[in-house]
């Protein structure tokens, strides 16, 4: 009977002892916000939040991965007794992870799960350095990293411009440069094999013979061209694409033109000329072919009133001014002031443009404005400042 009370007091001393160790553990969970109210997860390692970090991780964090989103972190104690922190985090959806020392300095980081090796710039391809300092003069030095994909080596560095801008750029195992990032831009570099096929069929087109010095696709604020610079025989030309591969500008100003006559005019241009100049006198016509596009221009003469068209390399209608300074030049509802807009939204719901024309005589401007609703078929007249003016069945 007293070993049996033994028995009971000692459980009841343990019962006691655990209960007052879980109070504890709620106590120190609640009332210490740091180490104290860390979890060990296993021997040698802590659990962490951010604010537990040394004030160093923390500061690296917010310097080089602005706007990133924590996940976890750990302590990891060696045998030793030396201490190293890992820290998990998401930047632009993308899985991060770094391991640090004591100190904050960077041992060995993951992007996306693939290994990035810390450098320093002595580490730096002799080419990689070239580059930066005859493109960025008197830049500032911030990180650099090195990694490998699918057995590729590349190089990602971080700079600090003259300036103050920061720009980011990647590089290859061999130093060339990739990807620029700067000021919310991003300059791409290509190959003659990844340009768009209008782009290819241009060059081809223009040049019988040469060769794509640089290729560069540019984004920013969701407009996307392209840039390259291209050699044909002894001269070399900077032409600029759009994102459809359509030339908007060009350092080509070499023209090639051929003459036209009454006869030789593509049957487009003849059907707008008898449609909208009947009776009118050929004087003159020529072809013109330069990097930015073909254009038609003409000479007529109607009513002793001499005038200049102008029209794409399709025969289609795109300017015209009279000797009476008049100029008609050809327009869309996206050119119409907003007044004017607003008004045939209101008063056609569901029209159907036509074609719009935006008319210069002796400084007055006038927009005419076909269009149709229903069955029927209306022109539209405003003024400069959109008031209507006129709104007849044509």
């Amino acid at each position: 009977m007293k070993n049996l009370k033994l028995i009971f007091g000692l459980g009841a001393i343990a019962l006691a002892s655990n209960l007052m160790s879980c109070e504890q553990d709620n106590l120190a969970s609640a009332d210490y916000p740091q180490t104290e109210n860390a979890i060990t997860v296993e021997p040698g390692e802590i659990k962490l939040k951010l604010v537990d970090l040394p004030n160093p991780i923390k500061g690296y964090l917010e310097a080089n991965y602005n706007g990133f989103v924590f996940l976890e972190a750990k302590k990891i104690t060696s045998t030793a007794g030396t201490n190293v922190y890992m820290v998990k985090f998401l930047l632009k959806f993308v899985p991060y992870e770094i391991k640090f020392d004591a100190e904050g300095k960077v041992l060995s980081q993951k992007k996306g799960g693939i290994p990035e090796q810390i450098i320093k710039e002595s580490e730096l391809l002799s080419t990689i350095s070239t580059y930066l300092k005859a493109n960025y003069s008197g830049y500032k030095f911030i990180s650099a990293k090195k990694y490998e994909v699918d057995k590729k080596t590349y190089f990602e560095i971080k700079i600090k411009t003259s300036n103050g801008g920061i720009v980011e750029l990647k590089f290859d195992s061999e130093g060339k440069i990739l990807i620029i990032f700067a000021e919310g831009q991003t300059t791409a570099s290509l190959k003659e094999s990844e340009l768009l096929p209008n782009i290819i069929s241009y060059l081809k087109s223009k040049y019988t013979a040469y060769t794509l010095i640089s290729a560069k696709k540019v984004s920013k604020n969701g407009v996307i061209y392209y840039e390259l610079k291209v050699k044909s025989g002894n001269n070399t030309f900077e032409i600029k694409f759009n994102s459809n591969g359509v030339v908007v500008e060009s350092s080509d100003q070499s023209v090639k033109s051929s003459q036209i006559t009454s006869t030789s005019m593509p049957a487009s241009v003849q059907e707008y000329l008898m449609a909208n100049y009947a009776g009118y006198t050929f004087i003159s016509g020529e072809r013109t072919e330069k990097a930015t596009g073909t254009f038609i221009y003409l000479k007529i003469k109607l009513n002793n009133i001499t005038y200049e068209l102008k029209f794409d390399g399709n025969g289609i209608f795109q300017s015209a001014s009279g000797s009476n300074k008049t100029s008609v030049v050809k327009l869309v509802l996206t050119d119409l002031p907003s007044t004017a807009g607003s008004y045939l939204k209101t008063t056609f719901p569901q029209m159907v443009f036509i074609s719009g024309t935006k008319v210069t005589k002796n400084e007055s401007v006038t927009y005419v404005i076909k269009i149709k609703s229903g069955q029927k078929e209306f022109i539209v007249i405003f003024d400069s400042s959109g008031k209507m003016i006129s709104n007849k069945r044509s």
